[in-house]
Order: structure tokens, then sequence, then C-alpha cells
């Protein structure tokens, strides 16, 4: 769930207009500072309307989804209203709202648009003198220059016009204080960089922070637009867990904000500069047992997994599910007779050792499976690979799980999720987040492959590991993309996956699913090849929890192959040799039976 500050949102002026206007009733700002309401439509009521449901349905949309060209569609509007009435209520209004969405093009754009919503503040200013709001538009104009353009000084003079203007406003005492927060930045970059230091490049911007938030299990990713250091500690009374980021800078529609999460190990986050160049995360939380968290690059953001006490409930609950004790039979000579005449239970068996002969913590401590992530891969914008008549990698994968999912809640005693069960977009950490919240024993996520060479074709499966292959990290590299890599998260993603006790038995899920993935599909495609099982560091499988595969299940850039996977019965084939992989690995940890309770899990996914 993401967290969007008020750039985002309809002002509240705005908001509270377009409720007015629902009731046919509209405030007007008169040159004489009278506010006044109409009960009869104005000619600029209609226009300012539609415009206003333009940009709430543009902002109903995830940020990711928005064109420049809905974008411009939605100024326009709001600008034909001003130029048909520019003396109505609604032209200083629409205005606002263009320079809002402007700032909002800044930010998910490109940065020229805030000189675009300067320019629109100043105008409110110069045309609309009236308006009660000039000292807010200030206030907005400074932090847009300090936080968005890094220009310090032009956001010095815009305070100190703020000053002057409004010296008894509350506005005036926030502005001296960042006046002189401004001289202590400056002093600070000077020491770091150099006297001719640029702030706007040299310190990166803290743009988003967004949260999923579960009873047992939190996920939290801050957003930055480049690389910074991070120091992470845990105070008590109260909870809270905190990140300071250093030579970093909040953007200007979260300075100050903090979020308050209704239920969930997440009680509340807050957002501040801790002091000059140094911005603090607070997470307050409630009853969680402990934290992780790493850095994925481009653009760079630190995922934050919070851990309730789930792994206990959860203890608590497979037991609970156990079955009943058989009733004591009756004294009679037929229940007699009939208890020495029953079958006896078989013994129950130890894990089976794994394919090197060896028994992992796992085996050893006799886990079982009860609950499986399934992963389709790609989705929304991201269609992955296109074969050559147009088949894309989203909506086949889409459908496998789907069709894998049904097999195993109908022929094991396995519950299954699916990260994503619609065409959408769900970053590659929020994956192993629904996995993780799901509490997961296994994660299994579903590809087709690529190839330039179109004669290329085969199954093939991988698990986390590094890897000098060139082929396994031109395939990992492809399904990297998404995630955008940089140098400086290097290390940390080097420890997670060194340090991942679950290798072991992912290695071993990959097997069983190579294996049988294989031999069943080449029964109906004898053209197949087995093409191994592989390793290679893909990030949709670090931050797993859980023993983690990623079967690439053909190529779909070979134009025999994509016929084939067009059919519906091809891909039945498909999932029921998928299937009969994690059956074949299920039966290795005696997980066949024995149907475990869980807590209710959403079978969706969420960003």
């Amino acid at each position: 769930m993401g967290l969007r500050a008020t750039a985002n949102q309809t002002s509240l002026f705005t908001r509270c207009v377009a409720g007015l206007l629902a009731c046919g009733m509209a405030p007007l700002c008169l040159a004489s500072g009278r506010t006044k309401s109409w009960h009869k439509p104005t000619p600029a009521n209609e226009p300012y309307e539609r415009a206003v449901r333009l940009r709430t349905a543009l902002e109903g949309k995830p940020t990711r989804e928005r064109s420049l060209a809905e974008y411009k569609h939605v100024l326009s509007a709001f600008e034909q209203v001003v130029g048909r009435s520019p003396r109505s209520w609604a032209a200083p209004e629409s205005l606002l709202a263009v320079a809002e969405i402007y700032q909002a093009m800044g930010r998910e754009i490109d940065s020229k648009y805030f000189d675009s919503a300067i320019s629109t503040y100043r105008r409110i200013l110069k045309e609309y003198p009236a308006v009660r709001y000039h000292v807010d538009l200030l206030y907005t104009i400074g932090q847009i220059q300090r936080s968005d353009l890094g220009d310090l000084e032009a956001a010095r003079q815009t305070f100190q016009e703020l000053i002057k203007r409004y010296p008894r406003s509350g506005r005036a005492r926030a502005a001296k204080q960042v006046v002189a927060d401004i001289a202590e930045e400056e002093k600070m970059l000077a020491e770091t960089f150099g006297p001719k230091a640029e702030p706007s490049s040299k310190l990166p911007q803290v743009v988003n922070v967004r949260h999923w938030n579960a009873r047992n299990y939190t996920r939290v990713v801050i957003d930055v637009d480049d690389q910074v250091k991070y120091q992470d500690g845990r105070i008590a009374n109260p909870d809270r867990i905190f990140f300071d980021l250093y030579n970093s800078r909040l953007a200007s529609t979260l300075v100050g904000k903090s979020f308050d999460i209704e239920d969930g190990l997440l009680r509340r986050i807050r957002i501040a500069h801790n002091q000059i160049g140094v911005v603090r995360v607070v997470l307050e939380v409630n009853h969680a047992e402990n934290y992780s968290v790493f850095s994925l690059p481009n653009p760079f953001r630190l995922v934050v997994d919070i851990y309730g006490k789930g792994e206990t409930a959860r203890a608590a609950m497979a037991r609970k599910s156990s079955p009943k004790a058989a009733e004591q039979p009756s004294s009679t000579a037929g229940s007699r007779k009939a208890t020495e005449t029953a079958k006896l239970p078989e013994p129950v068996k130890p894990a089976a050792p794994n394919a090197d002969g060896n028994r992992s913590l796992t085996r050893t401590l006799g886990l079982k499976i009860g609950r499986i992530v399934i992963d389709p891969g790609h989705g929304g914008h991201d269609t992955g690979t296109v074969g050559p008549t147009g088949l894309m990698e989203k909506d086949l994968v889409l459908d496998v799980s789907r069709r894998l999912g049904k097999l195993l809640e109908k022929k094991s005693a396995v519950e299954v999720v699916l990260t994503r069960e619609e065409d959408t977009f769900v970053p590659l950490e929020n994956r192993t987040a629904v996995a993780n919240q799901s509490q997961a024993d296994l994660f299994v996520s579903l590809h087709a492959n690529s190839s330039p060479d179109q004669d290329a074709r085969g199954v093939e499966t991988y698990y986390l590991n590094f890897t000098d292959s060139k082929d396994a990290l031109e395939v990992a590299a492809r399904e990297n993309a998404v995630s955008q890599k940089s140098i400086y998260e290097l290390q940390d993603l080097v420890k997670r996956i060194a340090v991942n006790e679950k290798r072991e038995e992912s290695k071993e899920l990959a097997k069983d699913l190579q294996t049988a993935t294989f031999s069943n599909l080449a029964k109906s495609n004898r053209r197949l090849r087995n093409r191994g099982v592989k390793q290679a560091p893909f990030v949709v499988l670090i931050g797993a929890n859980m023993p983690s595969v990623l079967s690439e299940i053909s190529f779909l850039s070979n134009p025999h192959d994509e016929k084939l996977l067009k059919e519906p019965s091809y891909r039945q084939k498909v999932a029921a040799a998928l299937y009969a992989g994690l059956a074949k690995y299920l039966g290795s940890l005696n997980s066949q039976n024995g149907n475990r309770q869980f807590p209710a899990v959403a079978r969706s996914s969420t960003q």
C-alpha cells in the first residue's frame, strides 16, 4: 500500500469545492475578501466539475500507470476554466489544481515541471491578490525550491519574502526556522563537498514511504532517488524502529509527515529531518518480535521486514488442527472383533534424505509444507517476453499459475496463495512480501524464457545462488530488469544470498520440479530440451523466508513452443507437470497428508 503525500491528492479547498458542487453550491473568492455562496450554477461550474472529475480519475490510477498525455489532458481542462471565466471563484482554484498537478509531474515524470508549478503558484499570487491562502502558496514555493530543486538561495529568498509580507503568521515562524536550517545545510554541504557543491545533485531525496501491514508481518519500503548510507536501530517504551538516512533530504511533500495505521504490527510512520542532511524514518510498532532490512537499487529503496510472533502462533494452530483421537470401542464382542481386525495405521516415516544423501535441518526437524505461494511473473505494464505472434509472458504464466493452484488445492493438503490473480504489476520486493506475510513454506515463481536464437527451447529451473554461467546471468538480468540494479547495494545483496539457509532445500525443490516438468512435457513435445537446474541471483527470490525457486516453463521466443503454449490443453499439461514436481518434493518431506489450519490470507497482491 503506497503512502502518497498531498501533491497526489486534491487540495483540501478543492475537495470542499467538489463536495459543494455536488450540492449545487460553491464558495466565491471576491476582491473584497468576502465569501459568498451561489445557489444556482455559474458558467464556470460545469467545466470545473468536469476538470475535477478528470483529476479524480487520474489520481485514482496507480502512479506508474499515469501517462504524460493524461496529465496534460487534466491540465487543459482546468486551464479552460480559467480562460472562460477568469474572474469567477473557480479560476484561482483551477490554477491551484494546475500547480499541484505540475508538482506531481515534477516528481513522477520530469523535474522541469517543478518550474511550471512555481510559475503557476506565482500567477495566483499576482492575479488573485484577494485569495486567503497566499502565505501557504509562498511556503509551498519555498519548499519546492529547497527540497525538490535543491536551490537553497532561491528558497531562502522566498521564505524571507514570506516573513516580510506576513510577519505575524504561523508560517512566518516556520519560515524563520527553515532559513536557519538552510544556512546550516549550506555549511554542511561546503564542509562535505567543498564550497562549490550543488545541493540538487549532491543530496539524494526521500520521495516516498510505502507499507503493507498485517497481523504478524509487515513490509515497509522507503524510496530514495539515489543511493544513501543508513543506520537502523530500535528503542523501547514505546517500541519503535528507526532509520537514519545520511546526506539526504526529504521531498517537500513529506516534510513533517506522519501516517497512522489502523491495525497490525505497524502503528505509525513518522518522517522528518533528524538534523541537517539526515532524514529519520520512525516505525512505531506493536508486539514486533524482530525485523530485518535490505536495500535494492535503481531506484534505491530500503526494504524493511517486521515480524510478529507468527511462527509461534502458527505452531499452536497446527497442534489444534490435528485429527481428534479415535473414539474408544465399546465393550461388546462385535466391537472387540472389529477392533482386532481393523488395519493398523502405518508408522510415521522420517523425511527422506535429499538427492545428495544428506538431511537438511528442515528434514531433520520433520518440518512440513502447508502453504505454497505461486508467483506469476511480470504483470500490468511489465509484459515480460513476447512471442513471435504476440503471446505475452505475463498472460501465459498467470493462466498456468491459476491451473497449478487448482491442482494443488484439489490433489494435496496444501493451501495456495497467488501473488497476483489479475493483470496487475507487482514490484519484485512485494512478491516475497506476499510469501512472508502468508507464512508460506514454499515460493515458486513462474516465467517463460526468451532468446535471440528462435531455435532455443527447453525448460530450466533456478534457485538463488551465485553463478558464473553466462546464460544464467543473462536470464537473471532479464528477469531482474524491473528491479533496476546499482552498485552501492551489491554488498548487502551478496550477504543475503550467502547466508540463505534455505538454499539446500531450494536446490532440492528445483531438482524435483525440473525432472518432473521435463519428463512430463517431453511426452507431448518431443523437441523439448532439458536445460537442467541452475543457480542465479534473482531479485524476486531475495528476501523470501522459505525455500524458493524460479521456473522457466518454455522459450516463448520459439515459434513452435509459442504455438503449443497458446493451447489451453498444453497449458494444463504444463501445470500438471509442475504439480508432479511439487508432489514429489512434498512426498520427500512426508507433507502430502495432514491438512493444517492457517490464518486467512488474501489471495491477491498489494503494492
